[in-house]
C-alpha cells in the first residue's frame, strides 16, 4: 500500500503528529529537543516561487490583493506554490503569467529565502525578470490588481509604512545587491 503525502512528509521531516490539515498546509507537532517536554508547532506547506519583473518601460510589475489574515490590501511581487514535482523555474513562469498576464523575455534565479523559519518550513525560490510584455487577451483576475511601479515608488511605499510583504522587500534588496535594479 502506498503512503499518503502526509505520511510521507511525516517520515521525511520527523513529524510527531499532524494536528490540522488543509489542502494548502498542515500544522505539525514536532519534537523540540530533549530539554522540552512539549511539542513545537510548525506550519508545513509547499515550496513557493516569487519574481521581481519589469516591463519594457522598466517599471516593476506587482499585484495588489486583499489578505484576510491582516484584513488589508497588500502590494506583492507575483508568487505562488510549486506544484508537486514541478521545477521552480517552470512554476515561476506559470505563476507570473497567471497572476499578471505578463510574460518575461528574460528570467534569472536570484536565490532562496525562508519566509518565517521560526514557524514555517517551506522554501521561497526568488527570480528576477526583464522585458515583460502583456499577453494578448489577458483577463483581469478577480482577486488581484496589477500595478506598475518604479523602484523609487516602491521605496516610498516601504518607508511610508505601506502594506508590502516582507519577502518582496527582501527580494528588492537582493536584486539591488546583485546589480539587477
Amino acid at each position: 500500500m502506498e503512503e499518503s503525502p502526509t505520511a510521507q512528509r511525516k517520515y521525511q521531516q520527523g513529524i510527531d503528529q499532524v494536528v490540522f490539515e488543509t489542502k494548502w498546509f498542515t500544522i505539525d507537532a514536532v519534537s523540540y529537543g530533549s530539554l522540552y517536554n512539549e511539542p513545537y508547532y510548525r506550519l508545513s506547506c509547499s515550496d513557493s516561487v516569487s519574481i521581481i519583473a519589469s516591463n519594457i518601460d522598466g517599471k516593476m510589475i506587482m499585484v495588489r490583493q486583499y489578505r484576510p489574515a491582516i484584513e488589508a490590501f497588500t502590494f506583492e511581487f507575483a508568487s505562488g506554490y510549486v506544484d508537486g514535482k514541478e521545477l521552480p523555474e517552470k512554476a515561476i513562469k506559470r505563476e507570473f503569467e497567471e497572476e499578471t498576464g505578463y510574460m518575461c523575455e528574460w528570467i534569472t534565479y536570484m536565490g532562496e529565502l525562508k519566509i518565517c523559519p521560526s514557524r514555517i518550513n517551506n522554501m521561497l525560490y526568488v527570480f528576477f525578470g526583464k522585458g515583460a510584455e502583456l499577453l494578448p487577451g489577458r483577463k483581469q483576475d478577480r482577486d488581484t490588481e496589477v500595478i506598475l511601479i518604479t523602484a523609487d515608488e516602491f521605496r516610498q511605499i516601504v518607508l511610508g509604512g505601506g502594506h508590502i510583504d516582507s519577502s518582496s522587500v527582501a527580494m528588492f534588496q537582493i536584486a539591488q545587491f546583485k546589480g539587477l535594479l
